[in-house]
């Protein structure tokens, strides 16, 4: 599972304690900071993405204040709750194009 230590300190142990719950129901963490450069790549080949991807810069990712995370459906959306019950944005609730598992501030 990637590391959570890539987001800024102040949101790192409440995204810990959200994914520590989660675990044991198949959740998995797949990227937290990206560079530039990562996202640039990201960004180009957004076509082939299943997943929103946005540009360089404007990423949330590159800011250290958001992290990826596959799962069960269910239990994506039952996180992206208790997420923005704490104050956070989960991109499941995007309204013009949904991001499941996407979590961010």
């Amino acid at each position: 599972m990637a590391s959570l230590n890539g987001l800024l300190p102040e949101i790192y142990p409440y995204a810990q304690y959200l994914v520590s719950y989660l675990e044991p129901y198949g959740v998995r963490v797949t990227s937290v900071y990206r560079s530039y450069s990562e996202q640039l790549e990201l960004y180009r080949n957004r076509a082939q993405n299943p997943y929103p991807v946005a540009p360089p810069g404007q990423s949330k990712h590159g800011m250290r204040r958001a992290w990826d995370m596959t799962g069960p459906a269910d239990v994506l959306a039952w996180a992206g709750d208790v997420w923005e019950s704490w104050g956070g944005r989960w991109g499941g609730s995007f309204h013009t194009r949904p991001d499941p598992i996407h979590f961010e501030v």
